[in-house]
């Protein structure tokens, strides 16, 4: 139901910018946003349903929207301007339209350096346009921000075997090194600080044994992270 109030809302709205009737600045914005919203909601659910092609057009019209509103000095949101890319490349790759992908993925990172889907998507490219070296920079700068994510393990293993490097398995911390390592940046700072306010302000009634025990926690703590 809610999808079919959206289609309907993408006809009428894609239907009324084609016209000359006038809006106020306010609602004429808002209007804009929203169909540029609905059409990328229904890009997402084509492509989750297996269907990249209409899913692709329904990204390409919300991008031209967005070229249209620029042109009439309206502003869209640059994350949101950002995933339209992303999500284009996505369909122009599955479609093995790999140079489009790559165009996609470069503007995606223009409006957001740091957006691993685009760098993860601008490293797929490459890689099948046989740009290794440069898809390989790309795939390990996806595996320092996502060392665990399997797909981009997978990718920067495929390029490393491909420019003869030695691939090697990550190193997994063991789970009580990462807790205690929480603990004494933190905690151990925290705790010091709290068994010095017992030991030098503190009523007169606390028990020797909880700053005993809080000292020697800290001593451990200390003792463990260097300190």
């Amino acid at each position: 139901m809610e999808r079919q109030r959206r289609k309907a809302d993408i006809e009428k709205g894609l239907k009324f910018i084609q016209s000359t009737l006038p809006l106020k600045q306010e609602e004429y914005e808002a209007f804009l946003l929203k169909l540029v919203q609905n059409l990328f909601a229904e890009g997402n659910d084509l492509f989750r349903e297996k269907d990249p092609k209409q899913a692709l057009v329904q990204y390409m019209e919300a991008l031209n929207v967005a070229d249209y509103a620029a042109s009439d000095q309206v502003s869209l949101p640059r994350e949101l301007l950002c995933k339209l890319r992303v999500n284009r490349a996505a369909c122009y790759f599955t479609m093995g339209m790999y140079e489009k992908a790559l165009e996609d993925s470069e503007k995606a990172l223009s409006l957001d350096g740091e957006n691993i889907r685009a760098l993860f998507r601008k490293a797929r490219a490459l890689n099948e346009l046989g740009h290794h070296k440069e898809a390989y920079e790309c795939s390990s700068r996806c595996s320092l921000a996502l060392p665990h994510d399997e797909s981009v393990t997978q990718l920067g293993q495929e390029l490393a075997q491909k420019l003869g490097l030695r691939v090697r398995k990550a190193y997994k911390r063991p789970q009580e090194l990462e807790t205690f390592s929480l603990l004494s940046n933190g905690t151990a700072a925290s705790m010091a600080d709290q068994v010095g306010r017992g030991q030098n302000s503190g009523p007169a009634s606390s028990p020797p044994e909880t700053t005993s025990w809080g000292s020697s926690v800290v001593r451990a703590l200390n003792s463990l992270s260097g300190v």
